[in-house]
């Protein structure tokens, strides 16, 4: 009777996604209601409080954000994008596919995806256009490329800190099972997107005009190299890399994601000396709106997870996978896919499936364990990519001036193809 209720009440929850609602407004409350009939209401305030003070997840992500706060107030972001843009734009065959691989890089180094499609856009978009694309193809291509996963290359990330934290497992091992799955789904979907491109192209007419205009700050390589220089950092300080020994006394099992982005925040603040007061306010302004924005939709996540706790369900759900062998992959992954695509979010699935199923399926098999992890955090950002409800896309169709919908049928079909095939190779393996 008490999991009949519990299914009504995800039901619910779900519609209320569909409509609008804030996600973490329905995640909480849907929490409180599971609470509630399992008899056990406090458990969701007391995982309220509990989530508030996780260092093991709050530090990695808000100091990224921080980060990338810093980044844009000095114009490190679009120092970047213009050295990153400026060799694809002389090979016209290349334009298109390179256009969506600006937009992965940049999303690596700048956590949002409309935050990385503010960088992107205003420069690549009237570069598409001028070379021939279509308006739409311009726009679908910016939310391929800044949507399309590339934040699960950084390591501060909430996916990449959810799955680390639910397993256990090295940072280094859950990086390169993500970057596996990635590269290999990112591909299919680039290659089949520019594939219908030239095939279909669209026939609607679009009155786009550029707003393209000169930064007030001047592009210099020291700032285009300050946005990746935190995450290679990371990658390059890890265990068995005997050239940074040393470190590796201090950090045995790598760099912590926040002593690097903290490091070269304020490393960035000392090279810019008269703006030393502003950017660190920047920087701390960074924190918080990673604590509001993101941290925010972790805590009400483990609250929604205690809810389906309480009840059984969650129970349920892990006993199902550890049991359904290959079909594991395809159920985890496309049901935090679905998810992304009624909410728009793609950190708020991710972060709900790893938490709830990682820690148990870890202590079982701690390869599957990341696997699963790693597939979620693929399905929830190939959903918030062809999501209407995404900020992301909501921003590139307002950019062109077409609704969400148009730049969602442009994209769906490549990032379907690319997320099946790559759950397929996953089973294979």
């Amino acid at each position: 009777m008490i999991e009949s209720i519990g299914i009504f009440i995800i039901v619910l929850a779900g519609f209320a996604l569909v409509k609008g609602i804030d996600v973490r407004f329905v995640l909480f409350i849907a929490g409180i209601a599971l609470g509630f009939i399992s008899g056990d209401v406090f458990a969701i305030f007391n995982e309220f409080q509990k989530s508030m003070g996780e260092g093991k997840t709050i530090a990695p992500i808000c100091a990224s954000m921080g980060y990338a706060f810093l980044l844009r107030m000095t114009g490190c972001d679009k120092a970047m994008v213009h050295y990153i843009i400026a060799p694809i734009k002389k090979l016209s065959w290349f334009l298109l596919p390179g256009s969506c691989i600006v937009g992965l890089l940049t999303n690596i180094a700048i956590p949002s995806q409309t935050a990385a499609a503010a960088a992107v856009g205003p420069i690549l978009v009237p570069i598409l256009t001028a070379a021939g694309f279509h308006p739409l193809i311009a726009a679908s291509a910016l939310v391929l490329g800044s949507s399309g996963g590339g934040d699960l290359f950084n390591p501060g990330e909430p996916e990449v800190v959810s799955i680390q934290v639910g397993t256990g497992a090295p940072l280094t091992q859950v990086m390169d099972t993500l970057a596996q799955y990635e590269i290999m789904a990112f591909t299919i979907a680039v290659v089949i997107f520019v594939a219908i491109s030239y095939l279909k192209p669209p026939t609607n007419q679009i009155e786009y005009h550029s707003n393209q205009h000169e930064e007030d700050l001047q592009p210099t390589l020291f700032k285009a190299i300050m946005p990746p220089l935190p995450i290679l950092t990371l990658l390059l300080i890890r265990p068995g890399n005997g050239f940074f020994a040393p470190l590796l006394e201090v950090y045995p099992q790598g760099l912590p994601v926040a002593h690097a982005m903290v490091f070269f925040g304020f490393l960035l603040i000392m090279f810019n000396t008269k703006r030393i007061s502003t950017l660190t306010n920047e920087f701390f302004k960074g924190l918080g709106f990673g604590y509001a924005h993101v941290i925010s939709l972790i805590i009400t996540a483990n609250c929604f997870i205690a809810g389906l706790e309480a009840i059984g369900f969650m129970q349920s759900i892990i006993s199902f996978i550890l049991h359904a062998g290959p079909f594991a992959h395809i159920a985890g992954s496309l049901s935090v896919w679905a998810m992304a695509v009624v909410s728009g979010s793609g950190t708020a699935p991710s972060v709900a499936f790893s938490n709830g199923v990682l820690p148990t399926m870890s202590g079982i098999d701690m390869k599957n364990a990341i696997d699963l992890g790693a597939l979620g955090a693929l399905g929830s950002a190939f959903g918030r990519t062809m999501s209407p409800a995404a900020a992301v896309m909501i921003f590139a169709a307002a950019l062109i001036g077409v609704s969400p919908l148009e730049i969602v049928k442009r994209t769906a079909i490549p990032l379907i193809i690319g997320l099946i095939l790559t759950i397929i190779a996953s089973i294979l393996w």
